[in-house]
């Protein structure tokens, strides 16, 4: 035990000396998300730091009422982010939500790009239907396409 917070030592003064001014929050409102956010919030704050909270919506075709479907994932979508916005600001971070259309690894991937991001932070896995999985898909992707370093939390 004592070994490992010596890592989560070294790990966090290594990112207070990265200098790192935009983080990207890749937040779908599971556990995990929840704990990468306190991570962030962590960073955030050492580097004065602002956080992009990404959500996503992925209007797939719908039988019945597809509009009203696509609709309510947005404003759901939105409601997530603006929810951890207004948590991080609790916390005293700088933050900001971006709510993107797609898939979760592709819109957290191209925020990272359009907000020229210096880190990004996932859970290790989300609201998906392969609990069990050890790195859940989402972060398995990131974490194999990034251009930036990723920090995933378990």
């Amino acid at each position: 035990m004592e070994e490992r917070s010596d890592t989560a030592g070294r790990e966090r003064a290594t990112m207070e000396a990265a200098g790192l001014h935009s983080i990207i929050l890749g937040y779908d409102g599971s556990e995990g998300a929840t704990e990468a956010a306190k991570l962030a919030a962590d960073i955030a704050r050492a580097n004065s730091a602002r956080v992009v909270v990404v959500t996503c919506f992925s209007p797939l075709p719908r039988i019945a009422a597809p509009g009203d479907d696509v609709v309510r994932e947005i404003h759901e979508s939105r409601a997530l982010a603006d929810e951890m916005v207004e948590r991080l600001g609790s916390w005293g971070v700088e933050s900001e939500p971006d709510v993107l259309e797609g898939p979760a690894a592709e819109a957290i991937l191209n925020a990272a790009n359009a907000h020229e991001a210096d880190l990004i932070v996932v859970g290790s896995r989300g609201l998906g239907q392969f609990r069990g999985l050890l790195l859940g898909s989402v972060s398995d992707r990131v974490v194999r396409y990034a251009s930036v370093p990723v920090l995933v939390a378990r």
